[in-house]
């Protein structure tokens, strides 16, 4: 209690007096740490006398689902949670106004301040400010506050998102503070904005207007007289415009307000290449003594969008060069520090982008000050996703969380475009995911919720631009959702989730035609990598990082021939959580170009050559640095490089010079050593020798498997999978194929993949069971005689009922399985795997036999090991 009490007198005698002593005219006082968290409701927790002895010890940021989205059950907890905190206040707090502000808390908080409630808030991911003044307890010693918040993450029907492809994280999972102020003030209850808002009516390279508007309140018994001050400061902290005037507000009053500061001269304009920041201080005077103040960001630039013209910055085309990004991060869920978003930006700046879309939610207003001070220009939205409930409490809510977005980072000048919605007609009335409207009632009741929707971000913020992101249906067209905002943006999966690649242009191209005067943006495009898959031989659908890059760039090559794109934003930057769903991987999204971690793949080398000036080499194999192949094939080695003339050397023999083609790609074909082969690859710049160096473990195989010369160890096989897979010890399993006499392969069936939705269950190894051969016949290994360790690896790829599918498996004529029923006895997407020992004799080889009673025969995976 004592050390408690005396860190509390020098944190306050801090951050409330001035290096000259004077009292600081506002307090602002992180809460973040020493809070007692329960994982359950219960009653009565908000009052001061309920026992949180036994609670759990948690800081902010903090979230309690940053684990269990990600378990085999498929669920995750949705409900109901306690926060409280003890804060020692005293005397100094006497007279003073008395606010806590909380940047994010996911989704319905209820706050209570020594066990009576102080407000409400409805939404996860904006800000809100409750007044406690007359909560707290103060008296001539310190005295204890108890802050109680319970939270309440379960789905709202009232409350976007109602559908959502990424987690909801409960939890306080941004920062929150204590903040007091003089009774004459800036207005603190507005939305969780500043209260001050500053806009640049015109702007040109000579000249800048700056317009300063806001809400004093004076929450005193008398009236007040003061002096509004507003001083523009250029990055130098030198005085460069200010405007003040006189004003008096009645007791218990408000006062609107609206300046415009003397013009700037040749202002230094703000652009992602130089995002020079200004700062505006306004100040509330009285007396000669300073009441209230507040420093804002200011940034000089002017912007328009063409629909044949694309974007313009300052007078001059800008391409915009963009991404993505979900905020979650793996073992953190949401609860990111500043560290962690200022490393993020950081790896989006340094790819060369120049645009981020935050999607699909408000995120953090550290997000907002890195993207000012980092020159990457911001599209924010809402979290309306997927579908919409039309009903007035819904709107309400709705309308509402973008008053709290605009209000909150208006001030901003990074941000250009805010977003009402997204792929809002891709669910049906019913919550199901369809692929066209069939209730024309519920689209228009949708189309007249977006018209409101778009009219307040317009009338919030006539400064920027309006936008919805859209899927590619035909029904945004139809009921005429795309006309509404001044942007149609559009979610492109061409190559992905269907078609082809090569698809993209067209596409849009006739899109573009049908409506030339439509602004048109990319608002998200992508393909899913696993690291742990690779592969000579790409294709849809397989999750390696080999197609991932082919899929990114035909669109980058496609892009750069379509002048009259508004922007493009990859989807995403990071891979994100996407609870309930399958792929290679369970419950996450892999289209990042940076995995969950933080670790960039090779696709992010792809567009830093193409978009980042500095000179760079990148050997586009991090992801595959274990592979196999067989003896005497060649290996393909690719490189990534924005200089002219490219070499490249393997174990010290050169393979040539090679230039860099329209994306930025180089191919060589190499010759690779078993184990460690070193590899190099350099140029030179204007700067100098640039170079980039890796180190790839190659393990050789033969296919004649009594090749004596090699003697057999063991091979794995992922079966029904063009890609290996790198498993967590260390170990390949192969690509496979067909039968070949003296080698190894399947025999009939046919490959296939599981249902991208399919969760797989029971296994670490979940690449190895996303693949299979469907009604295979056999499997053969031609190897010498011997004793053998034989692995099958199964998974029911199908919901079906028991008794539907049931085979049986033998080798060399020995049954090992009969009347496998995969659903019966395991049920559906449960990995199986069974181990046999073998015994090979009389030059047989080792032959599998699957025999189908019922339906098809079905394997995953198979494994054979010389026993020792």
């Amino acid at each position: 209690m004592i050390r408690r009490l005396l860190m509390y007198l020098f944190l306050l005698s801090n951050v409330y007096t001035s290096a000259s002593g004077q009292q600081q005219p506002r307090l602002q006082w992180s809460i973040n740490d020493s809070w007692k968290y329960l994982s359950q409701g219960a009653d009565f927790a908000q009052r001061p006398k309920a026992d949180d002895s036994k609670w759990q010890s948690v800081n902010i940021p903090h979230t309690w689902n940053a684990k269990d989205p990600f378990d085999d059950d498929e669920t995750s907890r949705r409900d109901i949670s306690w926060y409280r905190k003890k804060v020692m206040l005293d005397k100094r707090f006497q007279g003073k106004k008395i606010y806590l502000n909380f940047e994010g808390a996911y989704q319905v908080a209820d706050v209570y301040v020594n066990g009576v409630f102080a407000g409400q808030h409805k939404g996860g991911y904006t800000a809100f400010t409750f007044d406690i003044t007359h909560l707290v307890k103060l008296g001539d010693t310190p005295t204890e506050n108890l802050i109680a918040v319970q939270l309440n993450n379960a789905q709202d029907n009232f409350i976007p998102p109602l559908s959502i492809g990424y987690a909801s994280y409960g939890g306080i999972y941004r920062d929150a503070w204590l903040i007091s102020t003089n009774k004459l003030h800036f207005k603190m209850l507005d939305h969780g904005s500043p209260g001050v808002f500053i806009s640049t009516p015109k702007v040109d390279s000579s000249r800048a207007s700056v317009n300063i508007k806001g809400t004093v309140s004076n929450d005193d018994s008398i009236e007040r007289k003061f002096e509004m001050l507003h001083v523009v400061y250029d990055a130098r902290q030198k005085e460069v415009a200010r405007v003040s005037k006189n004003y008096t507000v009645a007791p218990g009053k408000e006062l609107v307000f609206a300046l415009d500061a003397s013009a700037l001269k040749n202002p230094e304009l703000w652009s992602p290449d130089k995002p020079y920041l200004y700062t505006v201080k306004s100040r509330l005077i009285e007396s000669g003594q300073v009441i209230d103040e507040l420093s804002n960001p200011l940034g000089f630039r002017w912007f328009s969008f063409d629909a044949n013209k694309g974007f313009s910055l300052n007078g001059k085309k800008l391409v915009l060069k963009g991404t993505n990004r979900h905020q979650d991060m793996k073992d953190h869920g949401d609860a990111l520090s500043a560290e962690d978003h200022y490393r993020d930006l950081k790896l989006i700046k340094d790819m060369g982008c120049n645009f981020l879309r935050l999607a699909h939610y408000p995120q953090a207003p550290e997000v907002l000050k890195l993207a000012d001070k980092l020159g990457i220009l911001i599209w924010e939205e809402i979290p309306l996703v997927n579908y919409m409930n039309p009903v007035p409490e819904f709107l309400k809510n709705s309308k509402t969380m973008i008053k709290e977005m605009i209000r909150q980072n208006y001030n901003h000048p990074s941000v250009i475009i805010w977003g009402s919605m997204n792929e809002v007609l891709l669910w049906s009335e019913k919550a199901e995911r369809i692929q066209v409207q069939e209730n024309a009632a519920y689209v228009n009741k949708v189309k007249m919720y977006a018209v409101k929707l778009d009219s307040t971000v317009r009338a919030e913020d006539p400064y920027r631009y309006s936008t919805m992101a859209m899927h590619m249906g035909d029904d945004y067209d139809k009921y005429g959702l795309s006309d509404i905002p001044q942007l149609a943006s559009y979610n492109i999966y061409n190559g992905w989730y269907s078609g082809k690649s090569e698809e993209f242009k067209p596409t849009i191209d006739n899109k573009h035609r049908q409506n030339p005067r439509q602004v048109l943006f990319i608002s998200e495009y992508g393909a899913e990598a696993d690291n742990r898959v690779n592969t000579e031989k790409p294709q849809r659908f397989d999750f390696t990082g080999q197609y991932q890059r082919l899929y990114h760039e035909s669109y980058l090559s496609q892009m750069k021939q379509m002048p009259y794109l508004a922007g493009t934003a990859i989807w995403n930057q990071f891979d994100f959580s996407q609870p309930n769903v399958g792929g290679v991987s369970n419950n996450m999204n892999q289209k990042g170009m940076v995995t969950w971690d933080r670790k960039p793949k090779d696709s992010y080398y792809l567009y830093k050559a193409n978009w980042n000036a500095e000179p760079m080499v990148y050997i586009a194999s991090r992801d595959w640095t274990h592979r196999a192949g067989l003896s005497g094939s060649t290996a393909t080695i690719e490189v990534y490089s924005n200089l002219d003339e490219v070499s490249l050397m393997v174990n010290g023999v050169s393979y040539g010079a090679k230039q860099p083609d329209h994306v930025k790609k180089m191919i060589w074909k190499v010759k690779l050593n078993e184990g460690v082969n070193d590899i190099d690859a350099r140029g030179k710049s204007a700067k100098g020798l640039v170079n980039d160096h890796l180190n790839l473990n190659y393990d050789v195989y033969t296919e004649n498997l009594k090749n004596t010369a090699l003697p057999f160890s063991q091979l794995a096989v992922n079966v029904g999978s063009n890609a290996q897979y790198l498993d967590n010890s260390d170990h390949i399993w192969l690509e496979d194929r067909p039968y070949k006499t003296g080698s190894f392969g399947y025999i009939g069936g046919s490959p296939a993949m599981l249902n991208i939705k399919t969760v797989k269950k029971n296994t670490n190894d979940s690449p190895l069971f996303y693949t299979y051969q469907d009604d295979i016949k056999g499997y053969r290994f031609d190897v010498p005689d011997g004793r053998y360790e034989l692995e099958l690896c199964f998974i029911e790829s199908d919901k079906i009922p028991a008794n539907e599918r049931i085979f049986e498996v033998s080798v060399n004529g020995d049954k090992l399985i009969e009347n496998l029923d995969l659903t019966a006895q395991y049920g559906f997407g449960v990995a199986v795997r069974k181990k046999y020992r073998i015994s090979v004799s009389n030059g047989t080889g080792l032959q599998v036999i699957f025999k189908a009673i019922k339906g098809k025969a079905v394997l995953s995976g198979i494994k054979l090991k010389a026993a020792l």
